[in-house]
């Protein structure tokens, strides 16, 4: 893909085909200057087959394709890796399965003028999880909580709609996170939060499942527990190990692998 905008959109794919081209139609209406990739991990219901169309259809969007599903957190990684690569300024990420909304990117980019990290908060505006079961209500907020008392900060912490300036933030930073599945998303938060990258809130409504279900399974969300603990406790007593030196770019450091 030639490289025609500044910003790129990033959506990771597992068995989206029913609604894929809705969600791109949607960030289509919307008229940012932006590139769109998606990248999915070899969909078992044709996905693969339609962003492939999309790519041959407009040069602003491309399609990468892992062998296998391998986690989303792997996913986000290679996304971000990429984007890195190819020179953009900010990335955009966002679920493909219309729970995030494109229309609120905007709202996005605007913050992201005086921030580092934009992300959307499901906790600031009263209706926000509205539409969502009892269950997964409990979950969000029970994360959320861990969140504020092992890791102390009060973002959002879970959620995979952000902005990050990459101009701003030293790649090297997300080379600390080495997370394969959806503890990705406070790790990686949690780094760039020690790492003194500045971090905005948007207030984001989130409807009930559009598509599907969730692909969180409960070993993911035992997984993300222990690895929760397990960072706090690198917080206290390992701090320097999720610290960069921003001093010298050329200087080896050191990480944790988690």
């Amino acid at each position: 893909m030639r490289m025609a905008n500044r910003i790129l959109i990033f959506l990771p794919t597992y068995n989206e085909a029913g609604h894929v081209k809705e969600m791109r139609d949607r960030i289509k209406a919307i008229r940012v200057p932006a590139d769109i990739m998606f990248l999915d991990d070899n969909s078992t219901d044709g996905t693969g087959d339609i962003i492939d169309c999309f790519a041959e259809e407009d040069t602003t969007i491309s399609a990468v394709h892992r062998p296998s599903k391998s986690g989303i957190g792997g996913a986000h990684l290679e996304g971000i890796k990429r984007a890195y690569d190819m020179g953009y300024d900010t990335l955009i990420t966002m679920d493909t399965d219309l729970v995030h909304k494109p229309e609120d990117i905007p709202t996005f980019l605007d913050a992201s003028n005086a921030s580092d990290i934009v992300i959307g908060t499901r906790f600031e505006l009263k209706n926000s999880l509205a539409e969502w079961n009892f269950f997964r209500k409990v979950l969000t907020h029970l994360g959320h909580l861990m969140t504020r008392l092992l890791l102390r900060h009060n973002f959002d912490a879970t959620g995979a709609f952000r902005v990050y300036r990459l101009d701003r933030i030293d790649r090297r930073v997300f080379d600390l996170v080495k997370a394969s599945d959806y503890e990705f998303f406070f790790t990686s938060l949690t780094i760039l939060h020690l790492n003194s990258y500045t971090i905005t809130e948007v207030p984001i409504e989130l409807p009930g499942r559009v598509y599907g279900h969730s692909k969180m399974k409960i070993r993911h969300m035992i997984k993300s527990v222990l690895l929760m603990f397990k960072l706090s406790w690198l917080r206290l007593f390992k701090r320097g190990l999720l610290i960069i030196n921003k001093s010298d770019p050329l200087v080896s450091f050191n990480f944790f692998e988690f």
